[in-house]
C-alpha cells in the first residue's frame, strides 16, 4: 500500500461527508455537535473507523457553514490576475494573426474560449478534445515538464532539487495567475505544489498523498467544488493515471523508443477513459468514439504549441528569430485545427 493511504482515505471520508451534506440539510451544529462526540470517542478508543465518521460529520458542517449567506465581492487577487490575463491575451494578439489559430492559442494558454467560432468548436467536440480548450491539469503537466526540462543546469543533489522544486512552485503559481486563477488551473498547480514538497519529506514523491492532499485542501476551502464536473474528472484523472496506467502499461513492454512512447500515450488515454469517460457520459449523454486517436496526435501537438507559444513571447523581439517561433506556432495549430476536422468528420 502507498505512503499516506491514510490521509487519502481520511479525505475521501471528509469529501463523502460534504457530499452528505447536500443531500440532507440539517443545522450545522448538529453536524459539529456529533463530529465533536465522535473525536472524543475516537480519542479514547483509538478507533480508525470513528475518526472516519468524525471527518464525514466534519465535511458535512463543512458545507452548511459554507452555505450561510454572506456578503462578499471580488478581491484584489482576482483583480489583479484578470488583468494580467488581458495583458498576456493582448501580447498574444501581437504574435499572431488574427483567426481560429490565435482564438485556440488563446484557449489553450489562459482558457479564452470566446473567439473560437461555432464550426471550430463543434469539431473540436464531435473529436472528443474539447477538453485541450479547458484549461485543465493537461495544461499544466505540459508546462510543467517545460520548467523541469529548463531547469536541468541545477544539479541533483538534495538542495538543488528542493531549488527547482521552489523555481517550479513559483513558476506554475504564476501562470495560474496569468490564466486568472481558474479553478481547474488551481486545482491541478496546488496538486503539483504538494507533489513537489512531499519529495522533501520522503525519499520519492507520493502522488496519490498528493492528489488526496489537494482534495482535501480544496474542499475545505471551496464546499461546493465536489460538485463540480471539472473537479470530479479532474482527480479522476489523476487518479487513473496514478493506479489503472500502470497495471496497463505493464501489459507490454518494448525497448524501441518510439513504440514506447505511443504506448505510453495509450495507455494513459485508455486509464483516464476508463473513469472519466463515465463520468463524462453520466452527466453529457455522450461518448467520443475517436478519442483514442483524437490524443495520441492531438496532445503532442498541443504540448508542441504551448512550447512554441513560450518560445514566440520570449523571442518576439529578437529578429528572425520572434518571427520564426510564430510562424512554427501558426502552422502547429493549423495542422491540429485541420486533425480534429478529419476526426470529426468521421463521426
Amino acid at each position: 500500500m502507498w505512503k499516506g493511504r491514510r490521509l487519502f482515505f481520511y479525505s475521501l471520508a471528509f469529501i463523502a461527508g460534504d457530499l452528505f451534506g447536500g443531500w440532507l440539510t440539517l443545522p450545522p451544529a448538529l453536524f459539529l455537535t456529533t463530529a465533536a462526540l465522535c473525536a472524543i470517542m475516537g480519542l479514547t478508543t483509538k478507533n480508525r473507523i470513528i475518526t472516519l465518521i468524525t471527518l464525514f460529520l466534519l465535511g458535512a458542517a463543512t458545507l452548511q457553514i459554507s452555505r450561510i449567506p454572506t456578503l462578499s465581492g471580488e478581491s484584489a487577487i482576482g483583480h489583479a490576475a484578470g488583468s494580467i490575463k488581458a495583458e498576456f491575451s493582448a501580447s498574444l494578439g501581437k504574435i499572431l494573426n488574427e483567426g481560429e489559430e490565435l482564438a485556440i492559442v488563446r484557449a489553450l494558454t489562459i482558457g479564452d474560449k470566446s473567439d473560437i467560432n461555432r464550426e471550430l468548436r463543434e469539431n473540436y467536440r464531435k473529436s472528443g478534445a474539447m477538453h485541450l480548450l479547458a484549461l485543465s491539469g493537461l495544461h499544466v503537466g505540459i508546462i510543467y515538464k517545460l520548467v523541469e526540462l529548463m531547469l536541468f543546469f541545477i544539479g541533483g543533489s538534495i538542495s538543488a532539487k528542493r531549488i527547482k522544486s521552489i523555481l517550479i512552485i513559483v513558476l506554475l503559481w504564476g501562470f495560474a495567475v496569468i490564466t486568472g486563477l481558474s479553478s481547474s488551473i488551481f486545482r491541478a498547480v496546488l496538486m503539483i505544489t504538494i507533489h513537489e514538497l512531499s519529495g522533501w519529506r520522503y525519499s520519492d514523491k507520493d502522488g496519490l498523498t498528493s492528489l488526496a492532499a489537494s482534495a482535501l485542501i480544496i474542499t475545505i476551502f471551496n464546499p461546493e467544488a465536489p460538485r463540480e464536473v471539472g473537479f470530479q474528472l479532474s482527480f479522476l484523472a489523476v487518479f487513473s493515471i496514478f493506479t489503472i496506467y500502470p497495471a496497463i502499461k505493464g501489459l507490454m513492454h518494448t525497448r524501441i523508443l518510439i513504440l514506447e512512447k505511443l504506448w505510453n500515450s495509450i495507455c494513459i488515454s485508455l486509464s483516464c477513459q476508463m473513469t472519466t469517460g463515465v463520468v463524462a457520459f453520466i452527466y453529457f449523454g455522450s461518448f467520443p468514439a475517436y478519442f483514442l486517436i483524437t490524443n495520441i496526435l492531438a496532445i503532442p501537438l498541443t504540448g508542441v504549441s504551448l512550447y512554441l507559444t513560450a518560445a514566440a513571447l520570449i523571442s518576439k523581439s529578437i529578429p528572425y528569430a520572434g518571427h520564426c517561433a510564430a510562424s512554427a506556432l501558426q502552422f502547429t495549430v493549423g495542422l491540429l485545427n485541420k486533425i480534429i476536422a478529419i476526426i470529426a468528420g468521421l463521426g
